[in-house]
């Protein structure tokens, strides 16, 4: 490990705010990613398991810390809240999901781990398209700048959430099946959607650092020596950018979970029964196509609170975690 690389860990050790925003992304992905597993063995059912005896008469689902019959059929002539002394129960820890009644912990879970998986993966096409594209136009300039940089001003001035529920409508639906053996359907070609529509942001700030650099005296030295153009940007250049673009990737993060949301709030986005943050929503609310007036007879607060809670920390963490790591990396700034 470099002095640098030390210096940047011992700067993040002594600030609190980097360990406890690390300590939470921590917690989140571990929730996310191990939980459900593990706490469908405990409570003995899965996120996709519906339990009729989650919900009344009229469909409401139970509140937080409810018992319910463990099983996924009605038992004849016993209402919802009238199951015989000795059933075996389970444990729903934060009520129903809805009118399946399903449990709506794990699929707060499991909805995390793909809105996750959205953002993170959405972030990695952005920055790549990013880094290539702006390393070019800083560097080489001309008419290769001029291009790349008003195609960019171009995509900047329409409204992404626009652009994004135009081709989430049009073209998105085309490659629904495509999961690369480990994705939920649907999530590839969101993850694709929002990539290349968030690009333009991390290559207008390769731009700007790369053109700043290409005049300094350690690239006309190694010009000097004979190295090569593309030897000088991806060997020489780059590795300045990176430290940049690590604190703006935790920053798109936390972009990408809200986008999700809401771009799966509107209708376009992770469509059921793939569980996202964004249509657990959409389950108490409805879509902007077809809204569902908050009606507390058939739904509850929960269904609207846990999901919101979950995105507000999930942002919140990673935007403080990417200030955390600007701060360490480029103190002087």
């Amino acid at each position: 490990m470099t002095p640098a690389y030390r210096l940047t860990l011992r700067r993040l050790r002594r600030d609190r705010l980097a360990v406890g925003s690390g300590v939470l992304v921590a917690v989140l992905l571990l929730l996310v990613y191990a939980g459900p597993g593990v706490l469908a063995r405990v409570l003995g059912h899965g996120p996709n398991d519906p339990l009729p005896y989650a919900v009344d008469d009229n469909l409401r689902p139970v509140g937080p810390w409810t018992r319910v019959p463990a099983t996924s059929n009605t038992i004849p002539g016993v209402a919802y809240d009238k199951f015989p002394h000795g059933t075996k129960t389970t444990l729903l820890v934060l009520g129903g999901d809805g009118p399946l009644g399903r449990d709506e912990l794990l699929r707060l879970l499991v909805g995390g781990r793909v809105s996750l998986e959205v953002a993170v993966g959405a972030a990695a096409i952005a920055i790549a398209i990013g880094l290539f594209a702006g390393a070019v136009a800083g560097y080489f300039g001309g008419w290769l700048d001029g291009v790349i940089s008003r195609f960019a001003d171009l995509v900047m001035a329409f409204p992404l959430l626009l652009l994004l529920v135009l081709v989430g409508s049009t073209v998105a639906p085309q490659f629904i099946d495509v999961t690369l053996g480990f994705l939920q359907p649907g999530v590839a070609a969101l993850i694709v959607t929002i990539g290349v529509f968030t690009w333009f942001y991390p290559a207008r700030i390769v731009r700007g650092e790369i053109a700043a650099l290409k005049e300094r005296e350690f690239v006309e030295s190694a010009r000097m020596i004979g190295a090569s153009e593309w030897r000088i940007l991806f060997r020489h250049l780059l590795p300045h950018v990176v430290p940049v673009l690590l604190a703006y990737s935790a920053f798109l993060i936390a972009t990408n979970v809200l986008l999700e949301a809401g771009v799966t709030f509107l209708g376009v986005g992770v469509r059921l029964p793939t569980a996202s943050w964004g249509n657990l929503l959409a389950t108490a609310w409805g879509t902007a196509r077809t809204p569902s007036p908050f009606n507390s007879s058939q739904t509850t607060v929960w269904l609207t609170v846990f999901p919101s809670l979950m995105i507000f920390l999930t942002a919140v963490s990673w935007t403080l975690l990417g200030e955390s790591l600007r701060r360490a990396l480029e103190p002087r700034r």
